[in-house]
């Protein structure tokens, strides 16, 4: 595919946040979700136009090349199949001792019918990797649109609100081969049908969304029980798996409606946390927790929390998920143990040491799925592996350039940045230094340098993006949008990925960019943190670095390690090539997660309850 950024017309796409879009907490009526108001004005949404004979972009909603790109389920198995078969590493070393519990994954949004971001692309791939393992695995998401092959399957009755509420199930059955599949269950309400999942096309945030995302959370706690699929209900015995604050009220539920009635007495429940800056707050005195939630009095110490705005008039989904679960999982390492600060926590750190304490916390990195590999990836121009990544790359670059609308310079390290355009990516951090980047100088270190920046957001960056191209043409491709094939490209054909990110729970483009040989400089922080091995002595640390890490989320700490990079990159080319075969041989691919996920499963079914 062709597409030149001197040859498309930019134009801004409004997207979604990773979490629920930011609204204003001061609305009249408005209760807030815990999210922070932007400090811009997402930009508005606008088809692409292609010009020149170049093909037009594809958009995505979500930021990942998860997206759609290999979504058959039979070629997905087929492909673990193969590559598991030619690498031992992506096979699973650990064997669930409860394969036979079912494992029920319950989220606002799943790929690929529903995504604004890294939740979707995470839900979906537990109900793909879960099932793989061999677990009776369900996924219940709300039913946004009217999904192809998805069909009636039964309806409940659930009181919500102070009366009561019909939603009705759709059933898809993805069937993985050799008796394994999942069955992802939709939740259908009138509440859903709207044209964003969280707020409106202004960013401001549903006003119901409380009883939207309580109403998904008593119906999939109705599914297994009601839903007779393939020829059997899932049953009591079941292990949920509930994802930030929309489902936040799953294991107060489980507590006080469910084992207080001698129903899921020997189910379990994990929460995880995707990102903790969004935790579901809304005011106790406007929801009562008896007639609006229909949860007993004393349900009030699970669910009061406190805020700057609402004082102890708070209710905290997130909190009440944190301290009514059975186990508690972040989703990288080092973010379990940022959120265990007062810098990390946001208010919340003192529940998570405390469950620390209780051997009921641990973080485990997402996994990237195998379509990320450069030896079978069909979206790049050459495949290759590790015996011949310097011809692979070569060539990939040089096609990266030519379509780009880039000088096709071998010598000139290429950077990329592929994300959303908002401060906590750190994109103001990259567009200031650019102007220094391109400026020759003496050592033969600056200068030599060409950036391709792509992604959508707030209109303030996405304009500095735009600027940035119009004044170093040929050296800069900023393009305003989301393809994803291109994204693979540039996995494939850059030389360095950037990712100044101020936190990131954990983060996917590393993990992709080190499988294909591009090396990351990325702020040391969450997930990065973890997945980023960096060249901090360049004798001690050659034989295991994969990139570049800086501390302290400002320009001058940012320079500096870009600096070292290139240094590196275009004076000590042995070195260079020894850090990308260094990310070539790491092993990041959802069977190694998922033998981390297996292992907690099996403790939290093993242990006791965390209520009693």
């Amino acid at each position: 595919m062709l597409w030149c950024c001197e040859d498309v017309k930019k134009e801004a796409l409004s997207l979604g946040p990773c979490g629920p879009c930011p609204p204003s907490p001061h609305t009249e009526g408005y209760e807030s979700s815990g999210t922070q108001t932007p400090k811009t004005k997402a930009v508005s949404e606008s088809s692409s136009e292609s010009g020149g004979g170049s093909e037009q972009m594809e958009r995505v909603f979500s930021l990942s090349a998860l997206d759609a790109l290999l979504q058959d389920p039979l070629e997905k198995a087929d492909l673990r199949s193969h590559l598991q078969s030619e690498q031992l590493d992506k096979r699973p070393k650990y064997t669930s001792q409860h394969l036979d519990t079912p494992v029920v994954v319950v989220s606002s949004e799943v790929n690929p019918w529903s995504k604004t971001g890294g939740l979707a692309m995470v839900a979906g791939s537990y109900g793909y990797e879960f099932a793989m393992r061999g677990h009776r695995t369900m996924v219940v998401s709300p039913r946004y649109g009217d999904y192809k092959d998805a069909v009636y399957v039964g309806y409940a009755k659930i009181w919500l609100d102070g009366r009561e509420h019909e939603v009705r199930y759709f059933h898809l059955y993805q069937d993985l081969g050799e008796g394994k599949g999942t069955d992802y269950i939709f939740v259908e309400h009138e509440s859903y049908h709207r044209g964003g999942l969280y707020c409106d096309r202004d960013g401001k945030e549903y006003v119901d969304n409380l009883f939207r995302y309580a109403l998904l959370t008593v119906a999939a706690m109705e599914a297994p029980l009601v839903l007779n699929l393939r020829g059997s209900t899932y049953g009591q015995d079941v292990l949920f798996i509930a994802n930030d604050w929309q489902t936040g009220l799953l294991p107060v539920y489980h507590l006080y409606k469910y084992r207080r009635n001698r129903t899921y007495l020997n189910s379990r429940c994990v929460f995880v946390i995707h990102n903790i800056g969004y935790q579901g707050k809304y005011r106790l005195s406007k929801f009562p927790l008896d007639s609006y939630l229909g949860l007993p009095p004393e349900a009030i110490d699970l669910l009061q929390g406190e805020d700057l705005n609402l004082g102890v008039d708070c209710m905290n989904l997130m909190s009440a998920a944190i301290l009514a679960s059975d186990r508690v999982l972040t989703v990288s390492p080092n973010y379990a143990v940022e959120v265990q600060s007062p810098e990390g926590g946001q208010g919340l750190h003192e529940i998570l040491t405390e469950k620390g304490r209780q051997l009921r916390m641990a973080g485990i990195l997402n996994g990237i799925a195998d379509e990320w590999d450069p030896r079978t990836d069909p979206h790049i121009p050459r495949n290759y592996g590790l015996s011949d990544f310097l011809e692979g790359k070569a060539h990939c670059k040089s096609d990266l350039q030519r379509s780009l609308g880039l000088h096709e310079d071998p010598g000139a390290a290429l950077l990329g940045f592929c994300g959303r355009l908002c401060f906590q990516k750190g994109v103001h951090l990259i567009t200031q230094v650019i102007p220094w980047l391109l400026t020759y100088e003496n050592s033969g270190v600056l200068g030599r340098v060409q950036v391709i920046l792509m992604g959508k957001g707030d209109d303030l960056y996405a304009s500095q993006l735009s600027n940035a191209e119009n004044t170093n043409r040929g050296r800069v491709c900023g393009y305003v949008g989301f393809d994803p094939k291109v994204e693979h490209r540039m996995m494939a054909g850059c030389d360095f990925l950037l990712m100044p990110s101020q936190y990131e729970p954990c983060g996917l483009p590393q993990m992709y960019a080190q499988a294909y040989g591009t090396v990351p400089v990325v702020h040391e922080t969450g997930g990065l943190k973890d997945s980023v091995l960096g060249l901090w002595d360049e004798e001690r640390d050659r034989s295991t670095a994969t990139g570049f890490l800086f501390s302290g989320f400002e320009e001058n700490n940012f320079k500096e390690k870009l600096y070292q990079a290139l240094e590196v990159y275009h004076k000590k080319q042995d070195l260079f090539r020894q850090i990308q075969q260094n990310g070539l041989q790491k092993n990041y691919y959802w069977p190694q997660a998922i033998d981390e996920y297996e292992r907690h499963l099996d403790w939290t079914l093993e242990g006791p309850l965390a209520f009693g």
